[in-house]
């Protein structure tokens, strides 16, 4: 984050550029994060503001569009912006951790939008599987067809039960930090899931498929999407892998607790163990 808020008695004022606003041509107000403080610790740098999209000094530099989606994109700029103190949006100093607190649920709901899709991906592709002629039958009795449908179906219920064994989990912990890693699992298998069936349903709809007068490319969009917003993959699996690692405790370095022979002398000891017990109880 180069955006930068500096206080100016009993105002703020906001000097730099966000990339990809959502609706912002649309918006009455923005969301702005900016850097308030570059010397604290890295979570607590940034603070949140709520800035009236009339305010002197800010402008859409550009609107960028989407195909297949109607909400366009902006490049907002923000040059000697003044807001009044009070426009912050929670502390300052905690805009990381209101991000993240939205974000969390967020992603689940982003999954839970892709489930339906993909669900809709894999039903059409099922419906062009029986309903187109091919041979003396129809494409759905060629192998590979079949297995295009048994590896979707496969993806889209682990994907499916992932997403409610996640939700479910955060309705036990009620706290988002307990179940970062399951969050970052969907986030992960999210855009590949939808990628690979939209992309499987699109060639068995053979020409028609890649088509607008089908989905299928906008769910290869969506995919993508997906695969950036609210944190890009690379981003999740390494925080999955941490959290993964969290419990997990250090090993021999050249014998880990795998190896065969120590597990076989263990292994003799118990035995020689019981049996001299079970002697002196004869």
């Amino acid at each position: 984050f180069v955006t930068r808020a500096v206080r100016d008695g009993d105002e703020w004022v906001i000097n730099g550029e966000k990339w990809f606003n959502s609706a912002a041509e649309f918006a009455t107000f923005h969301i702005v994060m900016a850097v308030t403080d570059p010397d604290a610790p890295p979570h607590q740098r940034l603070s949140m503001f709520i800035v009236p999209a009339d305010t002197p000094g800010l402008e859409i530099v550009k609107n960028f569009t989407v195909p297949g989606f109607s909400e366009h994109e902006g490049h907002l700029r923000f040059t000697d912006v003044r807001i009044p103190a009070d426009s912050l949006l929670g502390a300052e100093g905690l805009g990381f951790i209101v991000a993240q607190t939205r974000l969390g649920g967020g992603r689940v709901h982003h999954a839970m939008r892709t489930v339906a899709l993909v669900r809709k991906a894999f039903d059409m592709m099922c419906e062009r599987a029986v309903s187109r002629p091919m041979g003396k039958g129809n494409l759905g009795g060629k192998q590979m067809t079949q297995e295009k449908i048994a590896e979707s179906w496969i993806e889209m219920e682990q994907f499916r039960l992932l997403v409610l064994r996640t939700a479910w989990r955060i309705d036990q912990e009620q706290d988002y930090r307990k179940v970062r890693h399951d969050i970052a699992a969907i986030k992960v298998a999210m855009p590949k899931v939808m990628h690979d069936i939209a992309q499987r349903a699109m060639h068995l709809h053979g020409a028609i498929g890649v088509s607008t007068d089908l989905p299928f490319t906008d769910m290869m969009t969506y995919a993508q999407i997906m695969a950036i917003a609210d944190g890009p993959t690379e981003v999740h699996k390494i925080t999955l892998a941490k959290e993964v690692l969290k419990g997990y405790a250090p090993a021999d370095p050249v014998y880990p607790t795998g190896y065969r022979p120590v597990l076989r002398e263990k292994a003799r000891q118990l035995v020689a163990e019981r049996l001299e017990h079970t002697i002196a109880n004869l």
